[in-house]
């Protein structure tokens, strides 16, 4: 422990002897506190470049190094913002006879205060705007270091800063000492010389908050994007101008957290104040070029504000960022002063609604604007050119927090009024707007009414003819139905009737032979008679008896077709008789086939029948029952005669028709089963379900009237309450079956 303290000792020793060789500028000697600051002129201190960053007190103040700090030379060459730390050392000495408290202001992003005081001791200090809050030496709300030197006592100061982002670099590279009391005093305890100021700020924030709140509001139900603009410009405005506030509260341990965003939403409150006075004013509306310059200017300034405040120091040469601060420096009053300009454009044309817009923005209009230019420029001039600051500048400088204050309440005020008096107009023309519309409405609605009641009567008077001319359309329907109902019958009859002229022929050769012959052997037996031969006679008698009973026999056949075919030409009478149906089908078949054999000799077709003996006499409509059979018997020979025309040699047409009783129908009750089937080559079943609908045919134009399978379903299923179905095989053939129950 003694070895390790004797040699700190012996290097302290040595450590001063070099900075006593080092050529150190003039003391600056304190001799009054009486003021608040006070500036050292460059003779009385020196400055080295790290470019490295990584040198250290002990490298600093090695001769090799020590040699090397230099005056000030950034008035004449500028700031080297490539270089991102630098060095700085000078003494101070206490002059007066009594301690003096001296507070030393930093605006570096980490700056470290290394003193050397007279008796060999080193002091530390750290401070700086990235530096969190607990590890802050000094005064940590303004980063002031902290000192007390007493009276003869000469202090040696190194001070390193280091520059993160280009928003921490200093205004310039003069050293100044500030006296502890009386910064304290005007920056933490004289809260009664503040007491106004700090009030109006309370105020400006409530009222930024209730019309922040308010004009969000109005742009919800209004939809205008003029109210969502002087919201966002209020509310990035207020994260900005309060942005200290914000930092203490919430960023104390991560400042660097709330540097970037704090700057950027000062380019966020000018971008979208100059975008609500576009859509506010309607610029692009009444002076188009104007509003597309004042749009690319806005992005503009985010471009620079980006390349001179976010982008790292090294990353813009010093010609470049001496153009580009120089153009941002200016670049907020010259948005004011653009936005001062496109006003006036607007009073230039005597629009009166203009006037009170004007009144309320002027004031921050020109306090950003012209007293932002004048606030820049003449700082900047005595920087280079060491112009002095007027008084009035100066003052205007000091006070401008309170008068930006009192400006901004003025402008949000006004503003605020001034948009809610337009919302209350647009909500009260939405409303006149909605009136005239209902009225409208109402209008057109008993415009409607009477209309209506206009082409009621017109379509009463259209419904009146037209029901007339439906009725006078049924009644010829009806007739043409009827029409073609007989016509379907009376085809059916002239099917019927050459079926009948053929079958009659038969007896009725029959009846001529045997009377020829009869009267021929009546010649023979008179011959006998006069000749006495009685027993030839008798024999002539007995064969011309033989004839006459088969013409009787003949001549009934003939009288049984003649009356079918008055019972089937006459209208039925809806009377049922005991009818034998074995019988009926057996005539109906050969009258259909005979008939139309009569129509085409060509005609020629198998028949077959297969009759249920068992089956006993029913009560059906014998005249309707013969009209369904004889309908399906010809479309069964048709089918099998369609067929035969395209079929090859090997085919045979065949038609059967056949009966059987059966005990399915119903609940027990038996049932006649007629059926007519054919070989043909079916029906299409995609007409299928058709086929029993009026005036549906499957049959050439000309040759078919669509009534008959409709007919016949009717006689079946109303007439007699059976039932009338189709069995289909298409390319086979198809089976027609009657049901038709005992009674």
């Amino acid at each position: 422990m003694k070895k390790i303290f004797a040699l700190s000792l012996l290097w302290l020793l040595s450590f001063t002897k070099i900075i006593a060789q080092n050529n150190l500028l003039p003391v600056y000697e304190i001799k009054t506190d009486t003021g608040l600051y006070q500036i050292l002129d460059s003779a009385h201190w020196q400055m080295l470049e790290d470019r490295t960053g990584e040198l250290t007190l002990e490298d600093v103040s090695k001769v090799s190094l020590a040699d090397k700090f230099h005056a000030d030379n950034t008035r004449t060459n500028g700031i080297d913002y490539s270089i991102n730390t630098f060095w700085f050392r000078y003494s101070l000495k206490n002059s007066m006879g009594h301690d003096v408290k001296i507070a030393i202001p930093e605006s570096a992003s980490y700056a470290d205060l290394y003193i050397l005081r007279s008796n060999g001791t080193w002091n530390h200090q750290t401070t700086g705007s990235l530096v969190p809050w607990s590890k802050r030496d000094g005064l940590k709300g303004i980063t002031h270091f902290l000192l007390v030197i007493k009276p003869a006592e000469e202090l040696v100061i190194y001070e390193r800063n280091k520059i993160i982002y280009l928003y921490d670099r200093p205004e310039n590279l003069d050293h100044r000492v500030g006296f502890t009391d009386k910064i304290i005093e005007q920056n933490y305890i004289n809260e009664e010389s503040n007491y106004f100021s700090n009030t109006l700020r309370s105020v400006l924030f409530g009222i930024l908050f209730i019309a922040i709140f308010f004009n969000f509001m109005i742009y919800k139900v209004a939809r205008e994007k003029e109210y969502l603009l002087f919201s966002l410009f209020l509310l990035f405005f207020s994260l900005q101008f309060f942005g200290d506030q914000i930092t203490n509260l919430f960023f104390r341990e991560h400042p660097g957290a709330f540097l970037v965003p704090w700057n950027f939403f000062l380019i966020l409150f000018f971008f979208f104040l100059l975008h609500f006075f576009r859509y506010f004013l309607k610029t692009f509306r009444h002076y188009p070029r104007w509003d597309k310059f004042l749009f690319v200017s806005s992005f503009v300034m985010v471009l620079l504000f980006i390349m001179s405040d976010i982008l790292p120091t090294t990353t813009l040469s010093l010609k470049h960022y001496r153009v580009i601060q120089a153009v941002w420096q200016f670049m907020p009053s010259i948005y004011m002063t653009l936005l001062l300009i496109t006003l006036l454009l607007f009073i230039r044309n005597r629009d009166r609604s203009m006037n009170l817009k004007f009144i309320a923005a002027l004031p921050i209009f020109l306090l950003w604007g012209i007293g932002g230019i004048i606030i820049q420029l003449y700082p900047t001039l005595n920087k280079f050119y060491n112009v002095k600051i007027p008084s009035l500048v100066v003052r205007l400088i000091n006070s401008i927090d309170f008068l930006e204050t009192i400006c901004l309440t003025w402008f949000v005020i006004l503003f605020s009024w001034i948009l809610f008096q337009q919302y209350e107009k647009l909500r009260k023309d939405l409303a006149n707007e909605a009136l005239e519309k209902e009225r409208l409405a109402k209008e057109t609605e008993m415009e409607r009414g009477q209309l209506i009641e206009q082409q009621k009567v017109e379509l009463e008077k259209t419904v009146e003819e037209r029901t007339a001319e439906l009725k006078e359309s049924l009644q010829d329907l009806k007739t043409t139905q009827k029409q073609l109902i007989q016509t379907e019958k009376m085809a059916s009859l002239g099917e019927l009737t050459a079926g009948i002229a053929h079958e009659i022929q038969n007896p009725l050769n029959f009846v001529n032979n045997f009377s020829e012959v009869s009267n021929e052997l009546l010649d023979e037996m008179k011959t006998e008679l006069e000749k006495n031969n009685n027993n030839e006679a008798i024999a002539i008698a007995d064969d011309v008896k033989q004839n006459l009973e088969k013409v009787l026999s003949h001549g009934k056949r003939a009288e049984a077709i003649v009356k079918g075919m008055l019972q089937h030409s006459r209208s039925s009478s809806g009377k049922k008789e005991l009818t034998d149906i074995n019988a009926l089908a057996d005539e109906y078949l050969r009258l259909a086939y005979h008939g139309l054999r009569a129509k085409d000799k060509s005609f020629n077709a198998n028949f077959k029948t297969d009759f249920d003996p068992t089956i006993e006499k029913i009560n059906v409509v014998p005249q309707d029952i013969g009209r369904v059979i004889l309908n399906l018997i010809n479309n069964a020979f048709y089918a099998v005669t369609e067929k035969k025309r395209t079929a090859g040699k090997d085919y045979e047409p065949t038609v059967t028709v056949s009966t059987k009783r059966s005990l399915s129908f119903g609940e027990g009750r038996g049932e006649v089963v007629i059926s007519v089937k054919d070989n043909g080559n079916g029906i299409p079943q995609k007409v299928l379900d058709k086929i029993f609908q009026p005036f549906f045919t499957t049959k050439p134009t000309g040759q078919g009237t669509g009534l008959g399978l409709s007919l016949a379903y009717d006689i079946i299923t109303k007439g007699h309450g059976g039932n009338l179905k189709v069995e289909n095989k298409e390319g086979e053939g198809a089976t027609f079956i009657i049901e038709i129950p005992f009674v």
